[in-house]
């Protein structure tokens, strides 16, 4: 120990051991004297040990390498040259190193000289769990019952928390299926801030949606520092575009006239009133939504931020939730904004520095069965044309935009600096060159429109089987080399622009928001162009992607939005590299994550596989278990499936008439609260027009998804009691409404997915092509999870009750039945004609105390 007021001493500098030099030697010259990167430990008197070769070349080489190296350990390499000083990129790539817990030093050929760039960091010494203590923490004695006096032990939830632990203390992965009324937020919150009290590190919890957001800052982690009685730090994280930028809010107040086409000017009013009274200034906390428009002006952007140079730094919503999550130790953020920031670490090659989210080690992935699909949207790339014209008509558009608002701002003070020049060269080159952008838009948009079959639906797959190319037809390909030739040229007048007026010192400071503005547009231009290309010419991209195009919205007069798309096939070896194994611990949970073969379907989709882990280099552990529901479901629920009706394989409007009649039996039952779950909009709307022919024997009010946002009408079906709610997809998960407003559940078809949609297709393809079966492997477990979401709408409390109505009798009578059946909770099962199962279900809701029967 260190006498006091005695600095304490420094070490003694690293040098070679004999073994080392040696080897540094023999490698280099078997490289014939160009530079190899070696790795080496240090030994206990500080000489470099244990010396290897692991790389050869440049320096993304060397960081690749790097992140499997044990900290403390040293990079060395050597400079042909003989000199042995840091070069610029020496230093860059030694501070990038040191971030990964790695020292960096240089070496001449002979090995007889050391140069120590950067000293390896002092290991990290970590606290463990205390498992013990974390169990003692929810036990009836414990932390939790102290500040809940109605608080119930829930062995699930210990042995969830004590898993947690576990991956906390070793590393690796858990998979979690956490039933219903387990507790599982807190289960992984207690030991995620143990872990940050003791460690002082980062856990990012990620969630797919906001309701549970919301539960976790708003109620569960204020009771968690109650409980502890610490101080705890959290926040709550969005995405850079729900923040309002206060200077771009005033740019376009002052601009309202030249940047729109319609008056707007009482909008932008309200958003400058809301500015001076919001503390969030996050788009959600606005009482009126504002338009696109008017956001798209007014939103935080990167490309149009002035950083520190902007007045209103300190003031910025942004920044200051920028600030709170870098001091935060417990970040809650949504799936999109997690795949989001690693799109841009493994873009950018960035992995332990900040990126869209501050660098964190440890990760939380709370309703994980939806990583798959949330990771394939941000992992790939979406160009629209409503996108590709809104982003010109931000440029200029019948006189609005921000080159009018420059032409008019140049004009207004002509005789000032080169205005006059500036003015030319807006008029004689970026105009033109817009205005040929947007006659090469339009021919490459039909050209692609017409490749549409009539019968093909809503979306086409590129390539594939089908082989459909529509890059290589002579007219598409002249529509897309004039595309990119216009859309770079305007890029590249656009870019030129920006340069001048920001190098002119009469303009500079007046137009800086404008000359940033032109940097947005420049680079949207750059990524459009980019992005219609690796849809239609991915090149050596090809086998990995699945690319389609598809018509959104509805043919209500005008053209439908094309648009252009690519993902990844498989993103399960991207999660597994550049997300689980860059971690020191991760955690999956979800309700819904096994099916009645386990977590075998989720472990493949995400990378985690047995196989998959045996062929990445080194081990990732990887721990599963099952923590079932305290419900019981024996007694508080039961599986109904009629027997004679004509089925969803039918052709003609009968099964949507059955349905319609079902649903009136059914509410008549109930005396409402019932949500009736389609897989398909089209029969939903149908249904609905026949209920509401029948509406007046309705026993309370139908509510049809569309007919207004998806929260107010779920606040409308709550406040009601008794309401009869039609929905589709964003109604099987995600939907929380315990007791009384909710007694019924009708699923009329199982969730199967279209096999002939793009990603589907792609996914099945490449099962087949390894020799699995693609419908036991990916179709079925798929509609399995989609199936036990759904039934998970109804028992969300101990004294909830109702029935589930099965309306496709192929869970009883294929193959496969017995798969969906034994992959949802242990209710009874009814089945039998509709007369007959009626009266059971009628006798089921009357032996109900707490139902609502007429």
């Amino acid at each position: 120990m260190t006498p006091p007021g005695k600095p304490p001493t420094a070490p003694p500098p690293l040098t070679l051991s004999p073994e080392a030099a040696g080897v540094i030697r023999s490698e280099i010259l078997r490289a014939g004297g160009r530079e190899v990167t070696f790795l080496a430990e240090v030994g206990p008197d500080r000489a470099l040990v244990n010396v290897r070769a692991v790389a050869r070349g440049n320096r993304s080489a060397v960081l690749a390498v790097s992140r499997d190296a044990p900290q403390g350990s040293v990079m060395v390499h050597n400079h042909p040259s003989g000199e042995i000083e840091p070069s610029d990129a020496d230093l860059a790539v030694a501070a990038t190193l040191f971030e990964e817990g790695l020292g960096s030093a240089i070496v001449d050929n002979e090995a007889t000289s050391l140069y120590v760039v950067v000293e390896p960091p002092e290991p990290r010494v970590v606290e463990a769990l205390d498992l013990q203590e974390i169990g003692g923490f929810l036990s009836s004695e414990g932390g939790l019952a102290r500040v809940l006096p109605a608080y119930e032990d829930r062995p699930g939830q210990k042995e969830m928390a004590l898993l947690v632990a576990r991956r906390y203390n070793q590393g690796g992965v858990g998979l979690v299926e956490a039933g219903t009324g387990t507790g599982k937020s807190m289960a992984y919150l207690l030991p995620a801030v143990s872990w940050a009290l003791k460690n002082e590190e980062r856990t990012v919890v990620s969630t797919n949606t906001i309701n549970l957001q919301e539960q976790l800052v708003g109620k569960d982690l204020p009771l968690l520092e109650e409980a502890l009685g610490e101080s705890l730090s959290w926040a709550l994280v969005k995405g850079r575009g729900n923040y309002v930028s206060i200077r771009r809010a005033r740019l376009a107040a002052v601009s309202a006239p030249s940047l729109f086409q319609d008056d707007r000017g009482e909008e932008i009013q309200a958003i400058l009133d809301w500015i001076e009274n919001t503390t969030d200034g996050s788009r959600s906390d606005l009482s009126a939504p504002p338009s696109d428009e008017v956001w798209e002006e007014v939103q935080s952007d990167p490309d149009i931020c002035l950083r520190a140079r902007c007045p209103h730094f300190q003031d910025c919503f942004f920044q200051k939730a920028r600030r709170e999550a870098a001091a935060a130790k417990i970040l809650v953020v949504n799936h999109h904004l997690l795949f989001t920031d690693l799109a841009v670490r493994r873009a950018s090659n960035n992995f332990t520095q900040a990126a869209v989210l501050p660098p964190f080690r440890h990760l939380i992935l709370d309703e994980a069965h939806n990583a798959e699909e949330a990771a394939t949207d941000h992992l790939g790339v979406e160009v629209t044309r409503t996108g590709l014209f809104r982003l010109l008509s931000r440029l200029e558009r019948r006189g609005k935009g921000v080159l009018a608002d420059l032409r008019s701002r140049l004009s207004s003070e002509a005789e000032r600096g080169s205005a006059a020049s500036h003015l030319s060269r807006l008029e004689e080159r970026v105009v033109p060159a817009l205005n040929e952008a947007r006659e090469a838009l339009e021919p490459l948009l039909t050209s692609l429109g017409d490749v549409f079959p009539e019968a093909v639906g809503d979306a086409l797959r590129l390539g594939g089987r089908e082989g459909i190319e529509p890059g290589r037809g002579a007219e598409v390909q002249e529509a897309v080399a004039f595309f990119f030739l216009a859309f770079r040229r305007l890029a590249r007048e656009v870019g030129e622009l920006r340069l001048r007026l920001g190098g002119d010192e009469a303009w500079a400071d007046t137009l800086e928001g404008r000359i940033l503005d032109l940097q947005s547009v420049q680079n949207r231009l750059e990524s459009s162009a980019l992005g219609v290309r690796r849809v239609l010419d991915p090149g050596d991209e090809n086998s990995g992607l699945v690319r389609w195009l598809q018509l959104k919205g509805r043919p209500l007069g005008g053209s439908r939005n094309l648009a252009l798309a690519a993902a990844p096939i498989e993103v399960g070896p991207i999660l597994r590299e550049d997300l689980f194994r860059r971690l020191d611990g991760a955690v999956l949970t979800s309700a819904t994550l096994t099916t009645r073969a386990g977590f075998e379907y989720l472990r493949s989709r995400l990378g985690l596989g047995p196989e998959a882990l045996e062929e990445a280099e080194g081990k990732l552990a990887v721990e599963e278990a099952v923590m079932p529901s305290p419900f019981f479901f024996e007694e508080q629920s039961v599986l109904g499936v009629p027997t004679d009706l004509s089925g969803p394989q039918q052709s003609g409007d009968g099964f949507q008439e059955e349905t319609a009649r079902v649903v009136l039996d059914m509410a008549r039952m109930t005396g409402g609260g019932l949500f009736v779950l389609f897989t398909s909009y089209r029969a939903l709307t149908r249904v609905a027009e026949l209920l509401r022919e029948r509406e007046g024997y309705l026993p309370g009010p139908l509510f049809v998804q569309g007919e207004g946002p998806r929260a107010r009408l779920l606040g409308r079906v709550v406040a009601s009691g008794d309401g009869i709610l039609l929905g589709t997809a964003s109604f099987w998960e995600g939907v929380d409404v315990p007791g009384d407003p909710l007694r019924g559940l009708i699923i009329q078809k199982l969730p199967f997915q279209v096999p002939t949609e793009p990603i589907v297709a792609a996914r099945i393809e490449a099962i087949e092509a390894q020799g699995g079966d693609p419908f036991w492997r990916f179709t079925l477990p798929e509609a399995a999870l989609r199936l036990k979401q759904g039934f998970g709408r109804l028992i969300r409390t101990q004294t909830d009750r109702g029935a589930v109505l099965v309306l496709d009798d192929r869970i009883l009578t294929r193959k496969y039945g017995p798969y969906l059946r034994q992959s949802l909770p242990p209710a009874p099962l009814s089945k039998g004609p509709w007369g007959e199962l009626r009266r059971t279900l009628e006798a089921f809701y009357l032996s109900t105390p707490a139902s609502k029967v007429d």
